[in-house]
């Protein structure tokens, strides 16, 4: 009745015959719910006694040539990545006078995860289980995105556990992966979800992320992403905010595993001050000669509170110098892409071949201090006033998104989201402010002068400072006036030709020296 032929095993062995897929496929197909053993696609049909399960693929309409292309395709990525149970079976199953087949495995019955942390533990050997459990979980989901650069879907429910207690990935499918969005998602279900969750159990949990993120990741970073996903979830209760609080608190925390940093940045104490005139720069890289202009600039002035936001270092050749001064400034600093990649030594995400010679050059003039000091540099800064990034408020990573024409109205559309009217933003080099007034019609303004009172969402970036590309070649930067809502722009002049020669010396690439020449 059944014409079913296996195509092959994840461990390569054979542990089913034709048959035991047939006996499975006379039982009364289960269906998928919420409240049950079962989730997933509704096309889906499930077969299974008390010892296996028959999973088709009922969505797949191929051909018997297709099928096996599309069967050999994915049992060749699941023994690659070894997180299915190695017993899992596919099979191909000929339809009746058709043309097409049936696409299916066949694997033990495995209990779902979300099922069985449903139970409250009783005894601390059960709360340790649980959390190892979940621990096993988190390190093949990281470790599979890490490597691949594809996530699995991350729902209690994909993942199944034997006998024995080992965790294995019952989905079949594979997603791109999103910086840690959909992980943080999960998180936050997983603490609505659970009645018998306490805060010793959250604090641990948190522990264990840190452990598999900061030793996959080798980046602090990536907590930070997580912690800023999670603060913007919701939470039923209290009890359940306490919860999110604490793991957002906990995750916040610098590793575990090392003492903090020498130099790890001091927070300064600009917020708590109500001076009118507010400094706003950033892309140094590495220009002291640009830096010492608008510090100057900003002394004469006698402003005192600033942000700097983000690319100290990178292109120019002054990277140690730049970090000293703007160590003593009184200015507050956050991380830029350039920050990041010297920091951690990883350059492999968008960045050019000039741009990725100087961080290679830039990591061999700092010292671990520096390094450190760089690393641990908040991402972003926050208050009632304004949200500051380096890159845009829409990336959940912070520095990588650029604000420019293409992009600002999803932006704007974010912070009117999330009910922000200000935004500091460097990256794309450029002085300007995208805005939206109270009829959400959006605006691209470069005066240099600009009162904000007539717009509801604000996206400004005071242009760079040490590698501008509007095609004025002074130190770019910004005044915030509090009292007048308004915005400055400057461009001030000083000598190029030292800076372009200390980029010759060192070997920096010509097309970053010719650019700083004309400012684009």
């Amino acid at each position: 009745m059944f014409n079913i032929e296996l195509i092959g095993s994840n461990n390569t062995k054979q542990h089913y015959q034709p048959n035991d897929v047939a006996d499975l496929l006379m039982v009364n197909k289960t269906d998928f719910s919420t409240d049950n053993e079962f989730t997933g696609r509704p096309d889906t049909r499930i077969h299974a006694d008390g010892n296996n399960i028959v999973k088709i693929r009922a969505e797949l309409n191929l051909t018997q040539e297709k099928a096996h292309s599309w069967v050999s395709k994915i049992l060749f990525q699941e023994q690659k990545i070894a997180i299915h149970h190695p017993h899992k079976t596919w099979f191909i199953q000929q339809q009746p006078d058709t043309n097409t087949v049936l696409v299916g495995s066949i694997c033990p019955r495995l209990r779902p995860l979300n099922v069985e942390l449903n139970l409250p533990p009783k005894t601390q050997k059960e709360r340790m289980r649980y959390l190892v459990l979940l621990e096993t979980m988190f390190q093949q989901y990281f470790k599979l995105a890490k490597t691949t650069g594809f996530k699995l879907d991350e729902g209690l429910s994909n993942f199944a556990i034997d006998e024995h207690g080992a965790v294995f990935y019952v989905d079949d499918e594979y997603y791109s992966w999103d910086n840690f969005i959909a992980f943080s998602v999960m998180l936050g279900v997983f603490l609505r979800t659970y009645t018998w969750l306490d805060l010793s159990f959250t604090q641990l949990l948190a522990q264990k992320i840190i452990s598999i993120v900061d030793g996959i990741y080798q980046d602090p970073h990536c907590r930070v992403i997580i912690s800023s996903q999670l603060q913007s979830l919701f939470m039923p209760s209290n009890d359940k905010q306490q919860l999110l609080d604490e793991l957002v608190k906990v995750l916040s925390k610098n590793p575990l595993s090392s003492p903090l940093p020498p130099l790890l940045p001091k927070k300064k104490n600009y917020k708590k001050s109500n001076d009118r005139y507010f400094a706003v720069m950033a892309d140094i890289h590495s220009n002291e000669a640009a830096l010492d202009c608008v510090l100057d600039f900003y002394k004469e002035k006698n402003i005192k509170q600033g942000i700097v936001l983000g690319d100290i270092v990178g292109y120019g050749p002054d990277p140690v110098i730049c970090i000293k001064k703007l160590q003593e400034s009184p200015f507050a600093i956050i991380k830029g892409n350039h920050d990041h990649a010297v920091a951690i030594g990883n350059i492999t995400k968008g960045f050019s071949k000039n741009a990725q010679s100087v961080i290679d050059w830039t990591i061999n003039q700092l010292d671990k201090s520096h390094l450190e000091w760089l690393k641990y540099l908040p991402s972003f800064s926050k208050n009632k006033e304004w949200l500051a990034v380096h890159g845009a408020p829409i990336d959940p990573a912070f520095f990588y998104g650029y604000v420019y024409l293409m992009t600002a109205d999803d932006n704007l559309n974010y912070m009117q989201d999330k009910q922000l009217s200000l935004c500091f933003h460097g990256h794309s080099h450029m002085p300007g402010i995208y805005a939206r007034d109270k009829h959400k019609r959006d605006h691209h303004l470069t005066d240099k002068n600009i009162v904000l009172d007539n717009y509801r969402q604000t996206l400004i970036c005071p242009g760079s400072v040490g590698q501008p590309r509007n095609g004025s070649p002074g130190a770019q930067c910004a005044i915030y006036d509090r009292k007048e809502n308004r915005f400055t722009f400057f461009s001030i002049p000083y000598s190029v030709d030292p800076v372009v020669q200390r980029m010759k010396d060192n070997g920096l690439p010509e097309q970053l020296w010719q650019r700083l020449q004309t400012g684009k």
